[in-house]
């Protein structure tokens, strides 16, 4: 059970009435008071003093009688566990003891969530800023986290059979979507004004779509693909494929004009694949001669064929492997024998070939539309290149006899692959994605891998041993080691560059913040029992300990004020579950 709950009153506003009150000393009258409305975290001040008379003009008592907070005088203080609609009631008195109760209204409009799973059938939102909780549901089968919208709602799955449910933290209630479904409903996505695309499974798998604002239902499509049914795009549109008797068409519903277009129907396999910066969608068909296709729509243009104007491309199957910051679509092209890397552009119907020759497969993209890609010459042999998208520039990464792992792509404003060979697992390189690379070598004690690129564009590497943990810093161009036991990347820190990783002291598993603008370690967890890294937010950082009875409590460390907090223990009973963070999101209204 949680330790921390928060409490709920009503939104009504009662009406002011004195106690014993006479002619000649009347109780104190109250005016009504306008709803405050205050953020997840912060302290609610508020003077009634301008608010309440009294005709004898002597001293008055304030008391909250419920809703939470006190009062210094007439200033009154509390700061609200999280978002949601609260009523607080309270007592003014005169020095003759007359007495007046009344209420103000209090919405806090945002709420910084951490997902919690409790056991196998509880889920609970924990507000990050006041860690103070909100049960979801319990007793339930089997509850997943889908997503959390930027209004503050929490969309969650139910199992056996799958069922979709919205919660609002505002309002503390709950809706499950197609209560009277009899097959599975599953989340496929959100739209950018919130709302819930989802499909059901019945004679066939329809795509519905809610808006949880309005509590409207808009069945689009009767039957939909399992795999891939809808993408959503960034200008919020719906684009989706309809099954005609196996066969694929594509439409798409714009949720502002509540209408439905068919985009492409032309008696071929049709099959949205990619959305694309600009709202576009890139879609394939299947062509005459059975190849695939690729082509590009967007409200305005109209539907268009990628590299339609290459004649040599006509047979060959062409996937859509990646985008481009200025939407352009990166695809293979491949026959019997090869496979060519492309990037075609939607704003001028320009084709830039990447690689032609060997088979070329497309490894990642970078924050300055650089694309690494490798080359398979067969035999083991594969190496790696990239290609800036918005100079032009190219060069070779490595070339070796061996197989060329691409791991990712370090920096911010200078970027660099890290690559390493399969005849040579311990050793990573850097390679600076410019026309003239610079190589900066790193070799670990043991089998290395990449943990993850940080805010700061800082790469974090472990090795399998748990001996070793590297940094690539690329604005430095240097690599940095932290040796140590049991040593792995588990989380983000609270500042960019910050990580948490564990460290083994004997057979205690630890969990350790690096501080990067201290360039030192920072405890989290070291007490008794492994700690096991769950979340980083609002300068905490959330991990979970097993205790005596063998269940996984949860706890926080306020990292700045270094004090940790057990959230959840046994209850009266002794009856526990496990506890783990599932997501984090943020809300407001």
């Amino acid at each position: 059970m949680f330790l921390r709950s928060s409490s709920l009153c009503g939104l009504s506003l009662l009406v002011a009435c004195s106690h014993g009150g006479s002619s000649s000393n009347p109780a104190p009258r109250v005016d009504t008071i306008p709803q405050q409305r205050v953020t997840s975290g912060t302290s609610l001040a508020l003077d009634l003093a301008g608010f309440v008379h009294d005709r004898a003009g002597g001293v008055l008592s304030y008391a909250v009688r419920s809703g939470g907070g006190s009062f210094v005088g007439s200033n009154y203080h509390y700061a609200f566990p999280t978002m949601g609609s609260y009523t607080v009631e309270f007592t003014v008195s005169d020095a003759a003891g007359q007495q007046v109760s009344s209420s103000f209204d209090v919405v806090v409009t945002t709420g910084n969530f951490a997902v919690v799973c409790e056991g196998t059938s509880g889920l609970l939102l924990v507000d990050t800023n006041s860690d103070d909780s909100l049960r979801v549901s319990g007793a339930s089968s089997g509850p997943t986290f889908a997503a959390g919208f930027a209004d503050g709602r929490l969309v969650y799955q139910l199992s056996n059979p799958q069922q979709l449910w919205v919660f609002d933290p505002m309002a503390r209630n709950v809706v499950q979507l197609l209560a009277n479904a009899t097959g599975d409903v599953s989340y496929v996505g959100k739209t950018t004004d919130n709302r819930v695309v989802f499909t059901e499974v019945g004679t066939t798998r329809k795509l519905h779509v809610y808006n949880p604002r309005t509590q409207l239902l808009r069945s689009i499509a009767e039957d939909v693909p399992l795999l891939m049914p809808a993408l959503m795009s960034a200008t919020n549109l719906v684009y989706f494929t309809v099954l005609r008797g196996g066969q694929g068409d594509v439409a798409v519903f714009d949720p502002s004009a509540d209408t439905v277009m068919t985009i492409a129907a032309t008696g071929q396999d049709e099959r949205v694949r990619a959305v694309l910066p600009n709202g576009g969608l890139v879609l394939s068909r299947v062509g005459s001669g059975g190849e695939q296709d690729l082509y590009y729509y967007r409200t305005g243009t109209g539907l268009v064929e990628v590299a339609s104007s290459v004649t040599a491309l006509d047979t060959r199957s062409k996937t859509c492997v990646a985008v481009g910051l200025d939407s352009q679509v990166i695809f293979t092209a491949t026959d019997s024998v090869t496979t060519d890397l492309y990037s075609w552009s939607p704003v001028d119907d320009s084709l830039v070939t990447l690689h032609a020759g060997g088979v070329a497969g497309f490894a990642a993209i970078g924050a300055g539309n650089e694309v690494i890609y490798t080359v398979d010459n067969g035999a083991g042999d594969v190496d790696a290149f990239y290609y800036d998208l918005d100079d032009g520039s190219a060069a070779t990464l490595r070339n070796g006899a061996d197989t060329s792992m691409v791991l990712g792509i370090a920096g911010d404003t200078a970027r660099y692959a890290l690559i390493k060979g399969s005849s040579a697992t311990s050793t990573v390189l850097a390679v600076q994605l410019t026309a003239a690379p610079n190589t900066i070598t790193h070799t670990a004690s043991g089998v290395v891998s990449l943990a993850r690129v940080l805010t700061n564009g800082n790469a974090l590497l472990h090795s399998d041993n748990g001996t070793e943990i590297a940094t690539f810093n690329a604005a430095l161009a240097a690599w940095s080691t932290m040796s140590g036991t049991g040593m792995s990347v588990v989380g983000d820190g609270i500042d960019a560059g910050d990580f948490v990783y564990t460290h083994a002291v004997g057979a205690q598993v630890d969990l350790v913040m690096w501080d990067q603008s201290a360039s030192a370690p920072v405890a989290i967890a070291t007490m008794i029992g492994d700690g096991r890294y769950q979340a980083t937010s609002n300068g905490k950082v959330y991990w979970t300990s097993v205790d005596s009875t063998g269940f996984a409590q949860l706890f926080v460390r306020a990292v700045a004020a270094a004090v940790t907090t057990q959230l959840t223990q046994p209850d009266a009973a002794g009856l526990s579950f496990d506890h783990s963070v599932v997501g984090t999101y943020s809300g407001s209204r």
